[in-house]
């Protein structure tokens, strides 16, 4: 099936090639002539440099910066060049720039998607000119990628419940008491899943009065949210947001309402995320958040130039079975086989208050070894 999918891959590149040329016309003569060195200098053509250009969503969130900052690491510890694109969260934009990259001539090329459809076709294309593709964080549901690394969002939703269920254990003995998910826009396939986790778990605790409103993943509607649910009388236990950048809304509100006090508080309003950037490593070491579920961000990019240097770039498939790796806190996971390929399948964990400060965890590494600093304004007043 996968040589039947490179021989069509070739089909593909032709008729791109072809229609490069076609649109290529003699207008575009003099600005192709313009541009042809400076290409041919950045790809290494003229030298054994390799070029691996990333195709980014967008910069607008903490941790897509760190994805791409740690395959830009990656590329440059082995002394390659790097390039990368932001998209801007729109999707044709992300579909040309990821083929403005094909005519570089790059030696790979890692993609962070918007969706999980919107590269399959430059992808294919990519293949079909010898060059390897993989996939970082938002896995593709087809095409021959050379490895996609991500993690489950349906179990991070999961253990993101379980985490709630065990903290109101704890401050009662037993599961029960109202549980607010601010979720996140239904658009993203991954905010969809965690809370499908969530959902699913929650159903099996009747006596935990779940509440599931929409928040769309954005500060100001994460804390409007919060606020309404505290101005309609009920008493709130827990709160939930998937992912941290929308949760300094959570922040703001409990602090709106004089709420924003540490575990060892009866007044104590339960918080987990998921993600765990480093506002929750933060908040967690001082009291304020139970847990968070950790996307580890870094190790995509880490990961992802690692298989593409050992086996992709050698025309090489990646191997299937264990990973291991203990720079990283998970230390060791699958490599499993998808719809696109094979795929690196990061695992979701908990970081808790006895864990908070081990220093693999991505958003300490992020700030500690990448130097990317956390932008804490929305909730430092």
């Amino acid at each position: 099936m996968k040589g039947m999918k490179k021989v069509i891959g070739i089909v593909l590149g032709l008729v791109f090639v072809f229609s490069l040329t076609a649109c290529n016309g003699q207008e575009d003569a003099s600005a192709e002539k313009d541009s042809s060195a400076k290409e041919d200098s950045s790809t290494g053509s003229s030298s054994d440099t390799p070029l691996v250009a990333f195709s980014n969503k967008g910069l607008d969130y903490y941790f897509w910066t760190v994805c791409q900052k740690s395959a830009e690491q990656a590329c440059t510890d082995r002394g390659w060049s790097f390039e990368a694109s932001d998209a801007k969260l729109d999707s044709a934009k992300q579909f040309d720039q990821f083929v403005n990259f094909i005519n570089k001539k790059p030696a790979a090329i890692i993609a962070d998607s918007i969706d999980s459809e919107g590269l399959i076709a430059a992808a294919d294309q990519a293949v079909a000119a010898g060059i390897p593709v993989a996939i970082v964080d938002t896995p593709l549901t087809g095409g021959d990628i050379a490895v996609t690394v991500a993690f489950d969002n349906y179990d991070a939703g999961t253990l993101a419940a379980e985490a709630i269920i065990k903290a109101l254990e704890d401050k009662y003995g037993e599961a029960k008491g109202t549980v607010v998910n601010c979720y996140g826009a239904m658009s993203s396939e991954a905010w969809r899943l965690r809370k499908e986790g969530m959902d699913a778990v929650f159903a099996e605790y009747p006596n935990v009065n779940y509440i599931a409103v929409p928040a769309e993943g954005e500060i100001a509607t994460t804390q409007d949210a919060v606020l309404n649910q505290f101005a309609s009388g009920i008493q709130i236990d827990a709160l939930h947001t998937p992912s941290d950048n929308p949760g300094q809304g959570l922040v703001a509100a409990l602090k709106m309402e004089n709420k924003w006090v540490t575990r060892d508080d009866k007044d104590h309003v339960i918080i987990v995320t998921i993600d765990g950037e480093p506002i929750a490593n933060k908040f967690i070491e001082e009291g304020y958040y139970d847990y968070s579920i950790a996307q580890d961000g870094y190790s995509y990019g880490q990961i992802a130039v690692e298989m593409l240097e050992k086996y992709s770039m050698k025309g090489e498939d990646v191997p299937l079975g264990p990973y291991e790796n203990k720079d990283y806190y998970w230390e060791k996971c699958e490599i499993i086989e998808s719809d696109s390929g094979p795929y690196v399948k990061v695992p979701a964990y908990e970081i808790n208050p006895d864990n908070c400060t081990d220093p693999r965890h991505w958003g300490i590494v992020a700030e500690e070894k990448l130097g990317i600093e956390y932008d804490m304004s929305a909730v430092e007043n």
